[in-house]
């Protein structure tokens, strides 16, 4: 197993954009903004694809390096994402308990019908296999259908590492642009069985294959797979080339405007299930670029404060839908009209999350991390920083 040889900051500050946006997405009003606007706020789903784009590129980058011979047991590798992500992800349950089982008892009422579906779904959430299931996969707390994607990444990259080594820096640039079309293949193929699946009388109604197609895991595999490819082609060029080269910094001009023109675009409801794997290399560029943290923005997202958040962003981005449920609550109890205070009490939601996500990742999930390593690792070895892994 390789030791990365450096932390990239750079891109630890982007998931506090990344997570940000999704926040924004699911909570801000957006009524009376212009639609270029409202289209990129629309566009936080795709700001969840960056983050498997960007969790592969960590994972090359840490556990891969540029080393022929790099090794990722996978007992240690599952046992130390376990340690890392659970905890957080249990937290985000736990809080949004309360919402699920009493929306779940008023919309099916109190029987053992409706106990045993509440119980079939919580266990596939608490198995982090939701995202399978079209009935379960936005249930309990919604965001975590990604971690229940990640959860397969995980069990797949110890495997997919040895043929990634193999791999030349030539052989590396095709197959980031295979991963291109393997994902859009997988859409054609996606929307070809749709009209079997989902037609009148057919396996699965329309919208609970629209689920399937929003989060099933085996369509997120090449987003996924870029990223490894294209952290592994970093450390590799990397090796070769000390310094960050001067292009860096037109590679995220060029992959930011690119990837924001797309979310700003107006979409057809057909051209729409393209949309994540048109920002593909957008995303690659802006990643690569900001590895090194030498350009302007990726100076800005390494200084402290943005990477204080980015460590935090894993917590805000779990911890947001809960946080909001619950001040929903009070405020219908306590008939506060908050929600009727528009973009202040937005605000004021927002800084509450970010403080709680903070106060999150240094009491809870730092400590929980380290205890769980400490326990799941029979014997202590070198490994790579899994704060790196977002």
């Amino acid at each position: 197993m390789s030791l990365a040889p450096r932390s990239l900051p750079a891109l630890t500050g982007l998931r506090f954009l990344a997570a940000s946006h999704v926040v924004v997405f699911h909570y801000l009003d957006r009524e009376g903004m212009p639609g270029w606007l409202v289209q990129t706020l629309m566009s936080g789903p795709n700001s969840v694809t960056l983050f498997f784009v960007l969790s592969g590129f960590i994972l090359a980058y840490s556990y891969l390096g540029a080393e022929p011979n790099a090794r990722v047991p996978a007992r240690a590798f599952w046992a130390a994402r376990f340690a890392r992500v659970y905890p957080v992800y249990l937290v985000g349950l736990l809080l949004a308990a309360p919402v699920f089982v009493s929306k779940g008892l008023q919309e099916r009422g109190l029987s053992g019908a409706s106990l045993l579906e509440l119980g079939g779904v919580g266990a596939a959430v608490a198995g982090l296999v939701q995202a399978w299931v079209p009935a379960a996969a936005c249930q309990w707390n919604c965001p975590g259908w990604s971690l229940s994607v990640e959860a397969f990444f995980y069990l797949v990259f110890p495997f997919a590492a040895l043929p990634v080594l193999r791999l030349g820096p030539r052989r590396l640039v095709m197959a980031l642009g295979l991963s291109v079309l393997a994902g859009a293949a997988l859409v054609v193929a996606w929307l070809a069985v749709e009209r079997t699946v989902a037609a009148p009388g057919g396996l699965l109604s329309h919208d609970a294959w629209m689920v399937v197609g929003a989060y099933n895991p085996l369509l997120r595999l090449p987003h996924f797979l870029l990223g490894v490819f294209l952290g592994r082609l970093y450390c590799l060029r990397r090796q070769r080339v000390s310094a960050s080269p001067p292009w860096d910094a037109a590679l995220v001009a060029v992959g930011g405007l690119a990837s924001l023109g797309l979310m700003a675009h107006g979409w057809e409801p057909t051209a729409l299930a393209f949309k994540d794997v048109a920002l593909l290399p957008g995303f690659a560029c802006v990643l690569w670029g900001l590895a090194g943290g030498t350009e302007p923005l990726g100076r800005a997202l390494s200084h402290r404060i943005c990477v204080r958040l980015g460590e935090a962003s894993y917590a805000l981005y779990l911890l947001h839908a809960p946080l909001n449920n619950w001040l929903r609550a009070v405020d219908q109890t306590l008939r506060l009209g908050w929600w009727s205070r528009g973009p202040g009490f937005f605000t004021a939601y927002a800084l509450l999350s970010v403080a709680v996500s903070l106060a999150v990742f240094r009491y809870v999930e730092e400590p929980a991390r380290r205890g769980l390593r400490q326990r799941l690792t029979t014997r202590q070895q070198s490994a790579p920083d899994p704060r790196l892994a977002p």
